[in-house]
């Protein structure tokens, strides 16, 4: 294979190539560089987060940077919950939220839906994406990664306190999770008519933290709402991720009607495209911490060939990523390694004896 390679798609034309099973220049690479992009434009978390401005250009510098397929200006795991009333802290590293507004269950009847205009920093979000798409939306796909009902009512609740209502007070719970999916309704309607995409994050609702009858009874309803309000919205489903092992309820998430299932590096990304490959296009699942974060570009391209040879096939259409999130202080050469593997090893047509241990492009 020639030692040069140039592309002739733009990420937004190899992504939708990509999931429409037509030919593309090399395959996708999805990275939700979040917080990382305040470490190449050189401001601390805090000051990324709470700048309209500061969002939209570590996105767009990361994107030039790395050459990745996507940019994404949040609002992240943290901020419907924020506009609904719960506090984030700022650390130089991931926000998280302090405190949660629902410190029982009478504040909830004093809660509003948030206006996505007004509340929170959900403005930010949005005036962030005005100004990414004004300035590359021609060329790449902006997506708005957004927590799912579950992750955000214990975002407005608390996590353990929430987990516990789903056992002692499952009517309070489904009240929390009927607030959060509004919530994120009414944000992504706004979102979307600014052009974005929406992506849906929903961690909390993993198989590591609750069982398969939990999930079908608390998380699935709501997601699958979402997820029917977005396509009807704008004629597309939502992505969606949710962190750990998720085998037990990959039927369910694909139920939800999502157009793309994010996959954990703990799944097999092999074993998922026999299950419900048929049904939805997978994303994933580069090992976030393993390779990206504490390996070295060798471990990050042998990792992308173990995905590529996994996923490659997948009938609905396959995206190299990662399994969660960029860790925020991830080796930048191990992100350019990520991106160089994809077109090395990922050109159309795709040559799968490239993806075998020791052999060279």
């Amino acid at each position: 294979m020639s030692d040069t390679f140039a592309e002739t798609m733009s990420s937004k034309e190899r992504t939708v190539a990509a999931l429409t099973g037509k030919p593309f220049d090399r395959i996708p690479v999805n990275l939700l560089i979040s917080d990382h992009a305040a470490r190449v434009i050189g401001v601390t978390v805090g000051e990324y987060n709470n700048s309209a401005r500061l969002l939209a250009k570590g996105q767009i510098a990361a994107w030039r940077r790395y050459g990745a397929d996507n940019v994404n200006t949040g609002p992240g795991l943290t901020g419907v919950a924020e506009a609904i009333g719960s506090k984030v802290a700022f650390p130089d590293s991931t926000p998280y939220i302090a405190e949660n507004v629902v410190v029982h269950e009478s504040v909830l009847d004093t809660l509003r839906i948030p206006d996505p205009e007004r509340d929170g920093r959900l403005p930010l979000f949005l005036e962030a994406a005005t100004l990414v798409l004004k300035e590359i939306g021609d060329r790449v796909p902006l997506g708005m990664t957004c927590a799912g009902p579950f992750t955000t009512a214990a975002g407005i609740r608390g996590t353990e306190p929430f987990l516990r209502d789903l056992r002692k007070n499952p009517a309070f719970a489904h009240r929390l999770l009927q607030h959060s999916t509004a919530s994120i309704i009414r944000f992504a309607k706004a979102a979307l008519e600014r052009g974005a995409r929406i992506g849906l994050a929903d961690p909390t609702a993993s198989g590591t933290m609750i069982s398969s009858a939990l999930f079908k009874e608390f998380a699935l309803p709501y997601l699958k709402e979402v997820c029917t309000a977005i396509k009807q919205e704008c004629g597309a489903a939502p992505s969606l991720h949710i962190c750990g092992n998720t085998t037990k309820i990959w039927q369910e998430m694909t139920d939800t009607g999502a157009s793309v299932l994010s996959l954990d590096d703990a799944v097999d990304l092999a074993e998922a495209k026999h299950q419900v490959g048929e049904r939805v296009a997978l994303l994933g699942n580069i090992r976030p911490t393993a390779a990206m974060y504490l390996g070295t570009p060798d471990d990050v391209t042998r990792n992308a060939r173990e995905c590529l040879a996994k996923g490659w096939d997948n009938p609905k259409g396959y995206i190299l990523g990662l399994g969660c999130g960029l860790p925020i202080d991830t080796p930048p050469a191990n992100i350019d390694a990520l991106v160089a593997a994809a077109r090395t090893y990922g050109r159309w047509p795709l040559d799968q004896s490239l993806w075998a241990e020791g052999s060279a492009a």
